[in-house]
């Protein structure tokens, strides 16, 4: 399963290289390239434009058939508005919303992410 993420400040950066995690970066510039395998996209909570920047990436060629789930990072001083963008791409795209974290993540939350995609490989197996 691919992991595919977007990083404005650093913080989704920063959670898969602590994680060790192979994944792939959407450019903000140029955020249409293809994705040929079933992935997880993570998105930060920034704005509206996020959205609508992702949304262009997911209708992109034959990613929107490849998307299998998302996962959102933000602040959770935003309280209702906490992974927002996550939220309103899961709802827009039929996609689970399968973990949400704070800035950077913890170690926990590594981990815990780790098994969420690891669950979703398995059932898609069977």
């Amino acid at each position: 399963m691919r992991i595919v993420y977007l990083s404005l400040s650093g913080n989704i950066r920063k959670f898969i290289n602590d994680g060790g995690i192979e994944a792939t970066e959407i450019s903000y510039s140029n955020p249409l390239i293809e994705i040929n395998e079933d992935f997880v996209l993570i998105v930060p909570s920034y704005d509206q434009e996020i959205t609508d920047l992702m949304s262009e990436f997911i209708e992109y060629e034959n990613n929107e058939e490849n998307l299998v789930a998302i996962v959102g990072s933000g602040s959770r001083n935003f309280n209702d508005g906490f992974c927002f963008n996550a939220k309103d791409l899961s709802e827009k795209y039929n996609k689970p919303l399968i973990f949400k974290f704070e800035f950077s993540g913890t170690e926990d939350d590594i981990i815990n992410f780790k098994k969420e995609v690891e669950l979703i490989e398995i059932t898609r197996t069977k």
